[in-house]
């Protein structure tokens, strides 16, 4: 249901749910994108030498944000997180770093892995 003004434009509420509900998706994003190499890391050292080395060399292929160009995107990034994408930023690029070497990562990003 939208919160429309008398003129047909959405209102603040409107704008700021739709920020909050982005930014539980980004963070369902982030820890399925942290899931997926954890578990290629896993995978690759039961296959055999030559195909594990080939997965761990592109453990994070595939897994770019399709959004980043997209202008509601835009918006929630300047406005949440002063235009650092949190799908790209430093903090998030470090912790996929270590996933990708096999190590445990900070608690901050929580894992489905048991």
């Amino acid at each position: 249901m939208k919160n429309l003004d008398c003129y047909g434009v959405c209102c603040d509420r409107c704008v700021e749910d739709s920020y909050d509900l982005i930014d539980k998706l980004v963070r369902d994003i982030q820890l399925l994108v942290s899931e997926v190499v954890r578990l290629r890391y896993s995978l690759s050292w039961h296959l055999d030498e030559h195909t594990g080395e080939m997965i761990r060399l592109e453990i994070r292929s595939n897994l770019h944000s399709p959004y980043y160009d997209h202008p509601v995107y835009q918006n929630y990034i300047s406005d949440y997180y002063c235009g650092d994408d949190p799908l790209q930023n430093r903090k998030f690029c470090k912790h996929m770093e270590k996933l990708a070497k096999g190590k445990k990562s900070t608690d901050e990003f929580p894992d489905l892995t048991f």
